[in-house]
Parts: C-alpha cells; structure tokens; sequence
C-alpha cells in the first residue's frame, strides 16, 4: 500500500491519493501538520459533522470511481453544494488525536475504495515551499492511513528532493541521464513569486504562468529538466527575459542565478533546455550569438563540456565538476560553440486539449520507441495545450484547471504503466503530480548489466 500527498494547481488545496488500501470499515487517513507517531480515539460529548462529497465534484475530483468518500473538513474549507450533512448527534463520540494531543489533525478522509485520488479542502501555504533549504526532507503535513485500532499502515509527507540524485549516487552513477526516470517542468520560468491565483489571477495569468515554484523551489522538489524559452527584449537593460509565447516573465538572469546557486551547494545534475526562442531573435544568428555569451558569463565553469557527450555516465559529469548541461535547441548555433552546447533534448509534444487525445499520444511515444537506442535524453511534454481561440474566449478556464484535470491521470499513467520505459516527464504545476516519487521508486530499481 501507498500514500501520496499533492498539492493542486487552482485552488492549491493539499490533495491525498492512495493505492492498495484494506479500505475496511473503521480505516481512516488523517492529514496532520506534524509527524505524527501514534494515533489514539479519545471522547467527546458532541459529534462531528461528517460531510460527504462527490469524488467528481470539484474539490473531489481525481477518481474514475462514483462512491462518495467521507471527509471531516478540520480546518480550511471546501465548497459545499454537493455535501451532504450528517447532523451532530449529542452523544458521546469518539474523535482521533495524533501524538497523544499534541499534534493537530486537519482533515479526516473515510476511504471508500482501495484506490483513489482526492482534493481536500485544505489550503496550501507557498510560504512553507518558499523556505525550504537543500537539508530539508519532509514539511508542512503529513497523510497518515491508520485502522480501526490506530495502527498506522501507512505515512507520506509534502517533502524535498534537493539531492536525490546525488544520494542514489551508488546506485546511478554508472548510468546515463538517457537511463533515468527525470522529472521536468514544462515552461520552468513563467512563475510570479508571492503570486496567489485565488486573489490576483487573470486571463493573462491564466493562460501564461505554468508553476507555482521559482527555479529554485523546482529544482528543491525534484526537477533535473528545466523548459527555458529566451526572448530578447532590447528597450531594457537587461536584454534577456523568459517568455511563455509573447507573455515576458522572469528576467534570465535571476534563473540562472537559482540554477548556478542550487548546482554549487547540492552538486546534482541539471539539463538547461533552451529552445523556441520566440521573441527578439529573427532569422539572423546574431543575438544566438549574444545568448550563448551571456549564458557563458553567467553560468561561468559549472557548465557541462560537451565533450563528454550524451553518453557519458552522471560519474563521468560529477568527476569534471561540472553540473549544467546547455542543451540548445538550434543545430547551428550548437555547431558553432562545441565548447559550450549540447545540442537540444527532443520534446515529445502531443499539443491537445483533452486528456484523452493526450493519453493516446504518450502511450503512443513510449509504446515503441526508437529513441531509446540512442543517448540523447527525450522529453515526454505530459500538459495539455489550449489553442489560441481557446485562450481568447477562455474556453479551457485556464492552465491551472486543465493541469488538475490530467495532473492526477498523469501520475498515475507514468506510476502504473509507462514509468518504466520513460525518460523525462515534464508537467505543468508539478507540485500536483507524483512524478517525483515515481522517479525514486524506478530509478531505485535500475540497475547496471
């Protein structure tokens, strides 16, 4: 049995999901803010009031099951129109503490069903993912699976990964990246800091932030990929900005100052995908050229030589001291600067807009595929792609709904079935998947013939 802890894209509420459960009656998962040892039942005089929400609702969404899962809302709130109430009764009850008292329970969830995905409606604060350092491991909550007696049967938490790379050292090191399960995200630097979409959202937002984490935050939760797409933008005096299409986001250097800072105090490995260029750089090579010279100048000596190739083992990159990979998305230009450009990774867009077309399409690419007799990594886009229309009218209600409309389907595709032949998955509000955990679990298996 397992337990996973995701936080959603639209509303940010922490989401628990759950695989192989006993589901028997009396079984609970609570949510807590702390680690929680033991649970105990203890008496109160009144009851609590128990409501029941659809899994198809929009706080309960993430389950192709149809039963009603019984959640004890604790502290934030929910939506309430599908709720059914329980009325309290005023007789003794029994209620679970965690801790001997100590430690709050949140949220209580009755599982229904051995597997299933479910949107609480327990508001996330980014404040906690903001410090977060490259010592930390679990924060924030924790998701317990307990029986009737209060045996826990299983525990996860929200948790880092800054170093997962280099502690499976033993385990990867004589692997390529090509090799590995390597979470990504896509359009990694079209993110506001301190942005709340609850309060500030709008159809330029909408439509043009993909990650509620800075670079810095992705890379502390597991990211290896990062999606940069680099336009120029003359007027100012800084020249080089990310773009999600036209829409300017984070100036370029404040990125790659997350990127050198993260790489110089955890020595992992990360692949700086450069590609589309969509703004400012015309048919000319001459502002490629002046790209590739900052990106010299900022980067400085962490940058991956391309000597080493695509099949050099993650070994091979950590005895050069070097932990950037440029990867460029533009022959020429890579040609050009051998000392410093591998060239591009291969994305494999399905760029649809429904979660079927987008299932198809990744089981499609992974089904049989050729690229894996070859050491250049491959990128699996797994985010759905609203067409310009769609922006326009606001058809799709924007990419937050629409990655927690396939966010969880995702997880689950990659966890149970392609995972194991997969290389890079990159996704929309990444903090909404299991990718992360995913990639743990495969790359433990991997192993060197």
């Amino acid at each position: 049995m397992k337990l996973w802890l995701t936080i959603s894209a639209r509303k940010r509420f922490l989401e628990v999901s759950w695989k192989n459960a006993p589901s028997r009656d009396g079984d609970n998962v609570l949510l807590t803010a702390e680690d929680p040892l033991s649970f105990e039942q203890r008496s109160t005089p009144i009851g609590t009031l128990l409501a029941s929400f659809k899994s198809h609702s929009e706080e309960g969404s993430g389950s192709d099951e149809q039963d009603d899962v019984a959640y004890v809302p604790i502290n934030g709130y929910t939506s309430t129109p599908s709720a059914v109430s329980i009325p309290a009764t005023h007789t003794s009850s029994l209620f679970w503490v965690a801790n001997g008292g100590d430690t709050p329970i949140v949220a209580a969830i009755k599982p229904s069903v051995s597997a299933q995905w479910f949107t609480t409606g327990v508001p996330f604060n980014y404040t906690l993912s903001r410090d977060v350092t490259t010592q930390s491991s679990c924060y924030g909550y924790w998701a317990s699976y307990i029986d009737a007696s209060g045996r826990i049967l299983a525990k996860t938490c929200l948790r880092a990964y800054p170093r997962w790379m280099t502690e499976m050292r033993d385990k990867l090191g004589e692997l390529r990246l090509r090799d590995l399960f390597i979470p990504g995200t896509h359009d990694s630097g079209s993110y506001r800091p301190n942005f709340d979409p609850l309060l500030r959202e709008s159809l330029v937002t909408k439509y043009a932030l993909t990650q509620d984490d800075d670079i810095r935050g992705q890379l502390m939760h597991g990211a290896r990929y990062l999606d940069i797409r680099v336009g120029y933008y003359s007027p100012s005096e800084e020249k080089f900005f990310i773009y999600h299409g036209i829409t300017k986001q984070r100036p370029l250097q404040e990125v790659i100052q997350q990127v050198k800072d993260f790489v110089l105090e955890t020595n992992e490995i990360v692949i700086f995908g450069l590609k589309e260029f969509p703004v400012g750089f015309g048919k000319n090579l001459g502002v490629h050229r002046l790209l590739v010279s900052y990106l010299r100048e900022q980067f400085g000596d962490v940058i991956v030589h391309p000597s080493l190739t695509w099949r050099s083992t993650l070994n091979d990159i950590w005895k050069r001291k070097q932990n950037v990979i440029l990867a460029y998305e533009k022959d020429q230009i890579v040609q050009e600067f051998p000392q410093l450009l591998f060239g591009g990774v291969e994305q494999r867009w399905g760029n649809v807009q429904s979660w079927a077309r987008l299932e198809t399409h990744l089981r499609f690419v992974n089904s049989f595929d050729v690229s894996r007799f070859s050491s250049r990594p491959v990128v699996d886009m797994a985010e759905l792609t609203p067409e310009t229309w769609g922006v326009i009218l606001d058809k799709h209600g924007g990419l937050r709904k629409m990655s927690d409309n396939v966010n969880w389907r995702i997880s689950q595709l990659y966890r149970d079935e392609l995972g194991d032949n997969a290389n890079i998955v990159a996704a929309d509000f990444i903090r909404g998947t299991t990718l992360m955990d995913t990639a743990i679990d495969i790359n433990s298996r991997k192993m060197v013939y």
